[in-house]
Parts: C-alpha cells; structure tokens; sequence
C-alpha cells in the first residue's frame, strides 16, 4: 500500500476485477432466474396446486388426444387469446371456445397474480432493506462482511428452487424465495455500491487531479470532474460485464433445460434445477469476485448515530431539503420513479402475458430474454452518438426513449379492437423485444445522467440511494397492478393500459418541466463547495 493508506496501481486493478466480477456474478439471477425460469416455475406450480385441491379435473390439452380430429372439452391455446376450452358441436361440428374457470389458491388468489404479488412483495421489502442498510457498509469492517452474507444468502436461496418441484403444495415456498433472494441482491448491491468512491478516488486521474490541485494547477472542479469521469467508466463497465455475465447464464442454462427435457426430467423439475443453476453461478462466481476484494474497513459508527434508522432519516432530509429549496427537482424524482417502474414493469410481466395469452413456448421466450440485453447494449451506444450527432439535451433525449417505449403498450391496446395485431401473434413478440431493447438500454443511461445533473453537492451518495432503488430492473407497483388486474379479469393484456399510462405522461410532464435552472444550480452547488475547500486548502 501506498504511505497514505490508498490502493496502489496493482491493488486498485484487482479490486477493479472483483468489482466488476461481482456484477457478472449476480447477474444472473434477475437476467436468467427471475426473468424466465422462476416465473414460469411458480407460476405453474401455483397453478397445478390449483387445481389438486380443487373438486374438478383441468381439461387434457387437445394435442394430447390426438390430431387426425378435433376434439370437444379440451384444453387448447390461442394466439392473442390463451388457453381456452376448445367445445365442438355434436351435430353441426362448429367449434367455439369458453374461457377455462381456473381455480384458486388458498385465500382466493389466482395462481398468476400469486407470482406478480410476489414479485411486488419482493421488490418493495427490497427497497426497504436498501434504505434501512444504505449508510451500514461506510462503517466498521461491514463493507465486506455485509457484501460476503447478503450475496451468499441469496445464492443458497436461489438454488434451494430445486426443491420446489417437490410437491406442488410448495408453490408458497417459491414465493418466499423468490423475496429473499431479491431482497438480499438488494442489500448486497448496497455494500457492492460502497466500494466505488472508495476506487475512484484511488484512481490515477483523480489523484493526478489532487496532487494538481495541491500543487496549485488544478481547482476542486477538475477535481469533481475526474471523479465523475472515473465513476462512469466503471460503473460502465460493470454493467457491461453484469450484461454479459446474465446473458452467458441465460444460453448455458437454456441449453442445461433442453438436455435435461430431451433426457426425460419432468419439466418443473427441469425449471427448477435451471433456477438453481443461476444460483449457482452467483455463488461461484462471487467467491473469486470475494478473493480479489479488499475489506476496506471504514470509521466506526458514531455514538449518537442509529445505523439502521440513518438511512431513512437522510432521505427524510434529502426529500425536505428538495421540497424547499428544488421542487423542480424534487418533482422529476416522482416522474423518475414512475416511468422507470414502467419500463422495468414490461421486462417483468412481459414473459408472462407472451405465455398466457400468445401461446409462446418457454424456450422462445428465453430467446427473447437474451435478444433484450444484446439490443440494449447496441441502444445505448447508437442513443450516444445520435445524442452527439444533434446535440439534444439528455433530459430531450429520455423523453423521445420513453415515447418510443409507449409505442409497445400502445401497440399491445390496438389488441382490444382486432383479433389480426395488436400483439396477437408470436412474431411481433421478436419485433418489439429488439424494439424494447434498443430503447431500453438508452433510457436507463439518460436516466441516470440526468438523474446525476440534478444531485446537489454533498447529497450524492444520498441520490444515487434513490436511484439504485430502480437498478437491476427492479419495479413494484406495476406487478401489483398486473397482479390486481389478473385476479378481476383472468387476463394480463388489460396492464398495458397502466404501462402506457406509465410511459406517456410522466414523459410528457418531463418535457414540461423546466429544468435548466435546477440544473445550473446543482452545478454551482458543486463549483462553490470547489471553492470553499479550495480557499481552506489555501489558509
């Protein structure tokens, strides 16, 4: 180490690589996992329970019984529409359908809105815990500690989906694993996050900016300006290598699901272990990401200081500080949360109604799940240049994302009035996942840098508190809603009016609102903090 305590060159590139190993490790759970083989694991466990303990028997699925006629009282799914009970009539031999009466689980849920309800579950006790445990990995030797048992935590509760399958009377045990992982990726982002300021201000070009600084050359903005710089580029750069570590997961595990169906292994089971899989991934990946990061241990916890009412009593403060003094500022949060939960939201139920209600096969819908990321990387980086080419504001550019992003729900609306489009078919499924991702990855970027222009000086940490509330494609009112919305009309097509709602007119507003002099301001925050300590460091 060098003489002031800081990581030398060597030490700071092998941190770096565990850092960015971390995120290519739990990756794999909301790309792989949470996204495809969870929910249909829960889903149709639910399902099955449903229907043990109901008096009636499901309807045979009409393939079952043979091609060379057609059926009457079998189960048979229609593009655009679902699985329907296929009726033939006796006589004149025409074919209708009736919605199947799917029966509920204990408490009067339906199976799918079990899963969405979760997922909402899930992702609001994670919010909880971020908040709750945001200041605890800058204190003591928690840094470390706290990252080694969240993320570990969350990997054995991964894996334990194997068991699942067991009895279908366990699709409960699926939902509450399905929020204690989610909550400890959460609280392991959290002490994963703690090590970045840490490595930024052991950077090269921020310490060249300090010692200019000292030397007289160099101000406190070129100071904060190296520091923003280095915080991009790694934050880039693990979540590239988070892209390509959950998209590796995905194929390997979508091949694993393929050999252990064409060996014969009964699908739930092959759900199950393809769930755990990702678990595994976590846990092998994170102890070599765990070999390569330093402890870092931090000040101790100030006498007067609750650690775990801390976090909410500075969001408290952030909040009211907003409120009074950038209410322009504090509005754009509340948009910010709205549309990032809508776009999140789509990823989310997105699998789901492609299943119910267009009849697609898992193993396509996992083809759609890798298509989204590869789009979103191309996405960002065409937005960048566009952004570039013309010159638009990031706030201009975000608005044109989010009104690109409506186009999906809208289009899926066109649905309630033809049976021929309006997501009624498989292929505009490829369609709009390709268009989703391109946007997708430009939105998130151009959230976060706007997000980032309007941080007060010295409230940083406290934003991006906020901000990581909606990381790693976390939402949860949108699955509640979804989850509401199935329960009263057995259908999932109806959300996307929420979802529009969800793109449209926070976008709209944003354009609205002015924020050019919450910006400046931000900027002379900074710039005088610059100051301040500039005219300290001359005294």
């Amino acid at each position: 180490r060098t003489p002031m305590g800081a990581m030398t060159p060597e030490e700071l590139k092998r941190e770096l690589q565990g850092w960015y190993l971390y995120d290519f490790a739990n990756s794999a759970f909301f790309q792989a996992a949470a996204t495809v083989f969870i929910p249909f694991l829960v889903d149709g466990i639910a399902t099955k329970y449903a229907w043990q303990r109901s008096s009636r028997d499901q309807p045979e699925l009409c393939s079952n019984l043979g091609d060379n006629v057609t059926h009457t009282n079998c189960r048979k799914c229609f593009e655009g529409k679902g699985d329907m009970v296929q009726i033939v009539d006796p006589i004149t031999g025409a074919v209708s359908t009736t919605d199947i009466d799917t029966p509920e689980l204990p408490g009067g849920i339906d199976p799918t809105s079990f899963l969405f309800t979760m997922i909402s579950i899930s992702v609001l006790f994670q919010a909880i815990a971020f908040i709750s445990l945001g200041t605890l990995g800058d204190y003591g030797d928690y840094r470390k500690r706290g990252l080694v048992a969240a993320s570990t935590a969350g990997g054995v509760a991964t894996c334990m989906y194997v068991i699942v399958p067991a009895d279908a009377s366990l699709y409960w045990l699926g939902g509450v694993l399905m929020i204690v992982a989610n909550v400890c990726l959460g609280v392991s982002v959290v002490f994963y996050n703690s090590y970045l300021p840490l490595m930024v201000d052991d950077s090269e070009e921020v310490k060249d900016a300090i010692s200019g600084k000292g030397r007289g050359v160099k101000n406190e903005r070129d100071v904060i300006d190296a520091q923003e710089a280095v915080s991009s580029e790694y934050s880039s750069k693990g979540q590239m290598w988070g892209y390509v570590g959950g998209t590796t997961c995905l194929v390997l595990s979508v091949i694993a699901l393929l050999v252990l169906v064409a060996l014969g292994a009964e699908w739930f089971w092959a759900l199950g272990v393809t769930s755990a899989l990702s678990g595994a991934w976590w846990l092998g990946f994170s102890y070599f990401a765990f070999r390569r990061l330093p402890h870092r241990p931090g000040p101790p916890f100030p006498a007067a200081m609750n650690v775990y009412t801390e976090g909410w009593r500075k969001t408290y403060r952030l909040l009211a500080l907003l409120w009074r003094t950038e209410l322009n500022t504090f509005y754009f949060l509340i948009l910010f949360f709205i549309f990032s939960d809508g776009y999140s939201t789509i990823s989310t139920i997105a699998v789901m109604f492609a299943y119910h209600e267009l009849c697609m096969d898992p193993m396509l819908l996992a083809l759609i799940a890798i298509i989204v990321p590869l789009t979103a990387v191309f996405g960002g980086y065409a937005w960048l240049r566009f952004q570039r080419r013309f010159g638009w504001s990031s706030k201009s550019v975000l608005v044109l994302n989010l009104m690109l992003l409506a186009l999906i729900p809208l289009w899926g609306c066109v649905g309630f009035f033809t049976e021929d489009y309006g997501l009624q078919t498989q292929g505009e499924m490829y369609v709009l996942a390709v268009w989703f991702g391109l946007c997708l990855g430009s939105a998130q970027a151009f959230g976060r840098a706007l997000f980032s222009e309007l941080i007060p000086a010295g409230h940083e940490a406290d934003m991006f508190a906020l901000f990581e509330i909606t990381d790693k494609g976390s939402s949860w009112l949108g699955p509640m809603v979804a989850a509401a919305v199935r329960q009263r009309t057995g259908r999932i097509r109806p959300t996307l009016f929420y979802l529009l709602a969800a793109m449209v007119l926070p976008g709209a507003a944003l354009q609205a609102l002015d924020l050019t002099e919450s910006i400046e301001n931000a900027r002379r925050s900074k710039s005088a903090r610059g100051a301040v300590k500039d005219t300290e460091l001359a005294i």
